[in-house]
């Protein structure tokens, strides 16, 4: 049976159950003796290929085992083993070195452990290397002509790119991929790595099949080490981009290509794909947000789950409607006469306006409230969203279209309000103790300064003195110690704005931190331009003659960015590329000569004592001061990291919405600012 489309069936399938096995927390370097054992592998290029395509998913299920599954110890023997050091194998690079959050080479691991994990990881890796292959190939090369099978009159074209794949081929057609992978495992490649603990041999270097690299046995140890750390690490980014990939076709229903040339960024509810649902065409999606889902409540919802959350909306609106009223009514207009509860000689005026008024209301009030809430939600079972106009007057579905759509768009804001002003009335009496109109005639609005808060702001200097860098804590987190490596001073002259920051400790690898600083200021100069670029493209600003000779797209910029021709993409990725070079070349690479990192020279007259590249470019001259160079040092670094943030979620809003977000005011008069709704019967 022709090879290449059930290689990208095989490949898509199995790789579903072997990306998420994948160990990645083995490192790199190599130990002299170890280096002299491994003689002739070289086991990248077409090994990859021939033993990942062999693997398939006859080996899925044992390496999904072999990779979750804790070796046994060897508590039989009596003798304690000592935890085996992987940090000197091959893998360990930067910038992460010897990785290994799951803690698998910690102790108790072997080296025979180790030899195991390896030899998943890199069978893993070779078979998604294939399997990524596999889920662009054919929509960009084609498929083969004539029938994957007569008997079945299918044709090559007809199977699907991508996960669908899977269930198009025939069982025959499974059986034939299933011999030729047995055959290739077990008599070509000899693999000896099967029945698992105790009976898997792995050799003196797990992965090496003998076949060399491109069949050539690589002599140099320096060559070989690189070849060999090349392909561990392109095959954990496979075994990363595979999860993706199978991840997006399963959302989407389109395979990567399919996505990209359909403008298909975003696979949540735009109308393609699984998610195919829009919830911003619904009711509620109104200005000035527009559709404003902040927390992804319908990432992964349908319209089903929509309904239930817009029902849960409408229910707690209500409520909080008639709880913040509750909140206020009682001190504006008196409470009833008369005793709440005469059993136990409580009144009405007993219960006060505040959250205290749950604890004076007796247990039997309690449950009579239930009972009432109860006898309610039966009634309108039928109804859940819709309890008729005017309310509880049983009559349903009696005004019309527009008039109905009017109100219900009122009750969803105006329900919606009543959440933020219920949490706030809630907050500020459990902070001050008093009631809503009691703040206000007592003239306590403030609930952080007055005779009922818990501290003044005079403590704030001893606040200060406890926490923060007086104390030598963390400046960006008070209450933690500043992380090692770091110097926690803003104005330190070779990293600018040290704020004590470093959740991820990359700080110590001092070797790679300028490195990083490079790297931060490199995107947050680039996230500040794109920043711009999307004000610039959803204003309608676009260069003449050239770009508006195609059909770009203003409101959107993700849509934008698959409408640049293709020769566009080209020459932007080439300045961008010669841009990168002369970077490396005079900036990075000259760490070791004291050019600072993401000093590119711009400014000649900058008062920098430290060596500095030469721009190629244009230049400009500004005389500044030492402490106003600083100061613009800091700036800087400050706009890069607020412009990566932003830019982050301007993308995500764009990607949900389909409307890019702008720098620029929205000056037009919205018809919420100009009209008033009618949220009174006419008839009244």
């Amino acid at each position: 049976m022709p090879a290449m489309s059930k290689i990208s069936a095989l490949a898509t399938g199995a790789a579903a159950v072997t990306a998420a096995t994948a160990f990645v927390g083995v490192p790199q370097q190599v130990k002299p003796a170890q280096a002299t054992l491994r003689g002739a592998q070289g086991s990248t290029g077409a090994s990859s290929a021939g033993s990942s395509a062999g693997v398939a998913l006859g080996l899925g299920a044992v390496g999904l085992a072999a990779a979750l599954t804790r070796p046994v110890q060897a508590a039989r023997s009596g003798v304690v083993r000592c935890a085996y050091d992987a940090s000197n194998e091959i893998g360990a690079c930067d910038p992460l070195l010897f990785w290994d959050p799951v803690g698998y080479c910690k102790d108790g691991c072997t080296k025979e452990d180790f030899d195991r994990r390896r030899a998943v990881e890199l069978k893993h890796g070779r078979l998604c290397m294939v399997a990524t292959l596999g889920m662009v190939w054919p929509d960009i090369f084609g498929k083969f002509d004539g029938y994957l099978s007569p008997s079945q009159n299918l044709k090559f074209s007809d199977v699907p790119s991508g996960i669908a794949a899977v269930s198009k081929v025939p069982l025959e057609g499974w059986l034939q991929i299933l011999l030729v992978a047995g055959l290739i495992e077990t008599q070509l490649l000899k693999d000896q790595s099967f029945g698992g603990f105790g009976y898997a041999k792995y050799g003196a270097e797990p992965g090496n099949f003998g076949t060399g690299y491109w069949g050539r046995k690589i002599q140099d140890p320096a060559e070989r080490k690189l070849k060999l750390t090349t392909e561990l690490n392109n095959g954990r980014l496979a075994m990363i981009a595979m999860a993706g990939m199978l991840i997006q076709n399963g959302l989407t229903g389109q395979s990567p290509i399919e996505q990209l040339t359909a403008g298909h960024i975003s696979p949540f509810n735009d109308g393609q794909g699984f998610f195919a649902f829009d919830p911003s065409q619904e009711l509620g999606a109104c200005p000035p947000l527009g559709y404003w889902d902040p927390f992804g409540m319908m990432a992964f919802q349908d319209e089903e789950k929509f309904r239930r959350n817009r029902e849960l909306e409408l229910k707690h609106g209500r409520i909080c409607m008639v709880a913040t009223i509750g909140m206020i009514v009682p001190d504006l207009f008196g409470r009833f006469g008369g005793y709440l509860s005469p059993s136990m000689n409580l009144k009405f005026s007993d219960i006060p306006c505040t959250i205290e008024a749950i604890y004076k209301v007796p247990t039997f009030g309690w449950l009579q409230v239930f009972a009432l809430a109860g006898a309610i939600e039966a009634k309108n079972q039928a109804f859940p969203e819709n309890y008729g106009y005017p309310p509880f007057w049983g009559k349903i579905n009696s005004l019309e279209p527009e008039e109905k759509q009017k109100k219900l768009l009122a009750e969803i804001n105006n329900g919606r309000l009543a959440m933020v002003a219920m949490a706030a009335i809630v907050a500020q009496n459990g902070a001050t103790g008093q009631s809503l109109v009691e703040q206000f005639t007592t003239g306590n609005l403030n609930p952080f300064v007055g005779g009922y808060a818990q501290q003044e702001a005079g403590d704030r200097l001893s606040m200060r003195a406890e926490f923060g860098s007086a104390a030598g804590k963390s400046t960006a987190l008070p209450w933690d110690s500043v992380p090692e490596g770091l110097t926690n001073d803003l104005f330190n002259p070779t990293y600018v704005g040290d704020a004590g920051f470093d959740p991820a400790g990359f700080a110590k690898n001092q070797r790679l931190l300028p490195w990083y600083r490079e790297a931060e200021l490199a995107h947050g100069r680039v996230c500040m331009l794109a920043v711009l670029g999307y004000t610039v493209q959803t204003s309608g600003a676009k260069f003449e003659p050239f770009i508006t000779r195609y059909p770009t797209d203003s409101a959107d910029p993700l849509k934008a960015a698959t409408q640049v021709p293709i020769v566009g993409w080209l020459q932007i990725i080439v300045v961008i590329a010669l841009s990168e070079l002369w970077r490396y070349e005079n900036v990075i690479s000259k760490y070791s000569q004291g050019v600072q990192p993401g000093d590119l020279g711009w400014n000649p007259t900058a008062p920098v004592s430290s060596p500095r590249p030469k721009w190629f470019g244009p230049t400009f001259t500004a005389a500044y001061k030492p402490e106003e160079w600083n100061n613009m040092k800091l700036r800087e670094i400050k706009h890069c990291r607020l412009a990566m943030v932003g830019f982050f979620f301007m993308v995500l809003r764009n990607a949900s919405t389909g409307e890019g977000p702008s720098l620029l005011p929205d000056l037009t008069t919205a018809e919420f600012q100009s009209s008033v709704g009618d949220f009174i019967p006419r008839d009244i």
